[in-house]
C-alpha cells in the first residue's frame, strides 16, 4: 500500500467517525393521563434525536383533546377502569402490554427517561411492569415520578407507595421524585423570560436533562455504583447574571423552592448540571463550578457530598443561567413512614379482602420502610 492509498484510508475512517447516527438514541416515555399534555416544548427535540412514546389506558383520552402519534402510542384497556394499582394488575395481560412496548421501544434507544404521576391508578400499576421491561432490554433509565403530597387523598397515596415499593424492589430504575404539591406551587423563569408553572416546569427540567448528552447512561451507571435507588430536585431557572451577579448567588436560589422535602445532610451524592450561554464558557468551566458549588454546600449548609458538576452550554444571546441540582441517596423513611402512616388502615382492609398478595405487600413495606418492628407506633 502506498503513501496515497494510506492517507485516502485515514481520510476515510475519519469521515466514519465523525457521522452521528441519524437514528434517534434516545426516547421519553410518559405514563398516563396526567403526562398526556406534557412535552409540548420544541426545545424538548431540536435534534430529532429522542422519540416520545406516550403510555396510557384508553379511558385516559375520554377527558383529552390533545393529539397523540398512533406510531408512538401504547394504549391499554381493561373491562374496567383501574382506580388502584392492584385493578390494573389483575386485569393487565403483561405479556401483551410488553409486545406493545417492543414495537415502540427500539435497540437504538440506549438512553430512555420515563414520566409519571404516581397518583394513578393506570399508571401506579403500570409503571414497575414498564421498568421492568425496561431492565430487561439493558436499558440506561432515569424516572421522574410526580407523587402525591400528604394533602392528597390516601389512594393516590396508597397508589404512589406501592408502585415505588415494587420499582425499588427491581431495582429497576432510579427514581426522580417531585412532590405534585411543591410542583403546582413553584413558580419560576424560563431562560426566555416567560412564566414556568405546573407541568411547564416538568418539560422545562426534562428539556435540561436532555440538553446534555449522555445524562441519563452516566446517572444511570452512578446510581448502581453509588447503591442510590431516589433522587430529588432543586432548580433555579432562567437567573440573569446581571441581577444575580454571582454564581453562589444563584445556587443560593434554588433552596427556595426544592421539589420535595428532604434532610440534604444525609444525602450521599449530588449532580449538578449548568445550562448558560456559550460566551461564559471560561466562567462556567467544570472545574470552576465544582469548587464553588464545594464552597457553596459547605458554608450556606454545613455539609461535605461527594458531587459531580457538569456545564451545558447554548449559542444564544442573553446572560441566563440555569441550575439544576439532583440530590441522590438521602433518607426517605420519614416520608414513606408518615405516608404509610395514613395508608395503613387502608391498606389492612384491601388485604383482609385479598384484593392483593399479602407478601408483595409486604416485601414493599419492608423495602420502603426498614424492619416494621423499630417503627415506633406501627
Amino acid at each position: 500500500m502506498n503513501e496515497a492509498d494510506l492517507k485516502l484510508l485515514v481520510n476515510i475512517k475519519k469521515n466514519i467517525d465523525s457521522i452521528e447516527s441519524l437514528l434517534p438514541d434516545r426516547a421519553v416515555i410518559t405514563v398516563g393521563q396526567y403526562t398526556l399534555d406534557a412535552l409540548e416544548s420544541p426545545g424538548i427535540d431540536e435534534e430529532g434525536l429522542t422519540d416520545i412514546i406516550r403510555v396510557h389506558h384508553k379511558k385516559d383520552l375520554e377527558h383529552k383533546t390533545v393529539y397523540i402519534d398512533p406510531e408512538s402510542d401504547v394504549e391499554i384497556d381493561t373491562l374496567y377502569e383501574p382506580h388502584y394499582w392492584f385493578d390494573l394488575l389483575e386485569h393487565l395481560d403483561a405479556e401483551t402490554f410488553e409486545d406493545a412496548l417492543g414495537k415502540r421501544v427500539y435497540d437504538y434507544h440506549d438512553e430512555i427517561l420515563t414520566l409519571v404521576n404516581l397518583s394513578e391508578g393506570s399508571s401506579s400499576g403500570l409503571y414497575p411492569l414498564l421498568n421492568r421491561f425496561l431492565a430487561k432490554r439493558e436499558k440506561n433509565v432515569l424516572g421522574i415520578s410526580v407523587v402525591p403530597s400528604m394533602s392528597h387523598s390516601s389512594d393516590a397515596l396508597f397508589n404512589s407507595f406501592a408502585s415505588m415499593g415494587m420499582v425499588s424492589i427491581d431495582g429497576s430504575s432510579p427514581l426522580l421524585l417531585i412532590d405534585q404539591a411543591k410542583l403546582e406551587d413553584y413558580s419560576g423563569v424560563h431562560r426566555m423570560g416567560e412564566i414556568l408553572k405546573e407541568l411547564d416546569v416538568v418539560d422545562y427540567l426534562v428539556e435540561l436533562l436532555m440538553d446534555k448528552r449522555g445524562f441519563i447512561r452516566d446517572l444511570y451507571k452512578l446510581s448502581r455504583n453509588f447503591n442510590i435507588g431516589m433522587f430529588s430536585v432543586m432548580m433555579a431557572t432562567g437567573c440573569s447574571l446581571g441581577i444575580y451577579e454571582s454564581f453562589r448567588n444563584i445556587l443560593e436560589v434554588t433552596l427556595e423552592q426544592p421539589l420535595m422535602e428532604f434532610d440534604i445532610s444525609t444525602a450521599t451524592m449530588i449532580y449538578v448540571l449548568v445550562r448558560a450561554p456559550l460566551y461564559y464558557r471560561d466562567e462556567f468551566t467544570k472545574g470552576q463550578i465544582e469548587y464553588e458549588v464545594s464552597q457553596w454546600l459547605a458554608e450556606s449548609l454545613g455539609v461535605d457530598i461527594p458531587q459531580i458538576c457538569e456545564p451545558v452550554f447554548v449559542d444564544e444571546f442573553g446572560d441566563r443561567v440555569d441550575v439544576v441540582i439532583l440530590v441522590g441517596g438521602f433518607d426517605t423513611r420519614k416520608m414513606f413512614r408518615d405516608i404509610y402512616r395514613r395508608i395503613e388502615r387502608f391498606s389492612n382492609m384491601n388485604l383482609e379482602q385479598g384484593l392483593y398478595d399479602r407478601e408483595l405487600w409486604d416485601e414493599i413495606k419492608k423495602k420502603l420502610l426498614g424492619e416494621l418492628e423499630r417503627l415506633p407506633g406501627l
